[in-house]
């Protein structure tokens, strides 16, 4: 689902399927199914335990653009290689400032390391070039991409990284956005993110929003279907 303050811009992904927002489906890399998945809690600010009230887009405080899904992208000739993916635009339902207090990832095949930036699109950049559209998912790390240009703030997602905008400000045209990226830096094994969730805290109650969009960097231990669609098929287009 596309809003009216956000431009698709096309990078090299072998297979990019989407679901509603509000969808709840969740999709199981088959042959995966029986490894052992791996765990990351990448940031932590929360000290008050994990009494959180888990949520998908839409029915919580946090909300995102991209929830429910998958794009893969594949493999270049040589790796180590660098992959982002995004269009995670985060905004509040209510508009009250929302707190991040940690990120957390699930990874079935292990890619060789993971970072986590927030992009800032103002409304005047926006305004000022198409380049300035939200990432799917492009080659390289930010700033800078291979095959496409990215302007806009880039910082460290980090415990205590804020969320102001209101979602109904980032529905209107122009408006700019916050756009939450996954960096990986990929062998020639691949990585595969299969969930996200962030935690964070609004008005001093705590949540985590629940993403389970499916994030394929081709390799050779990510198998060529999600949940019986072809991502890494070895027919790159």
């Amino acid at each position: 689902m596309t809003t009216g303050s956000t431009r698709e811009e096309a990078a090299v992904p072998a297979r990019r399927l989407r679901r509603g927002r509000r969808g709840r489906t969740v999709l199981i890399l088959a042959a995966a199914a029986a490894a052992v998945a791996v765990t990351v809690s990448l940031l932590t600010g929360w000290p008050f335990g994990d009494d959180r009230v888990e949520h998908v887009s839409g029915d919580g405080p946090l909300q995102s653009h991209t929830d429910t899904g998958t794009t893969s992208v594949y493999a270049p000739k040589k790796a180590p290689w660098a992959v982002t993916f995004g269009s995670y635009l985060l905004c509040s339902t209510d508009g009250d400032p929302i707190t991040i207090d940690g990120i957390r990832y699930r990874t079935p095949v292990k890619p060789k390391s993971v970072s986590l930036k927030l992009r800032t699109v103002t409304p005047q950049l926006w305004k000022a070039t198409v380049d300035a559209g939200q990432i799917g998912a492009a080659l390289g790390t930010p700033p800078h991409f291979q095959q496409r240009k990215a302007p806009g703030d880039y910082k460290d997602a980090r415990a205590g990284s804020r969320i102001t905008q209101s979602c109904a400000d980032q529905d209107k045209e122009g408006t700019g956005f916050t756009e939450l990226l996954f960096v990986l830096d990929v062998g020639r094994q691949g990585g595969y993110i299969d969930t996200a969730w962030i935690d964070y805290h609004v008005n001093g109650d705590p949540y985590t929003l629940r993403l389970d969009w499916k994030m394929v960097a081709c390799g050779s231990r990510v198998p060529r279907t999600v949940d019986g669609t072809a991502v890494c098929d070895g027919r790159q287009s």
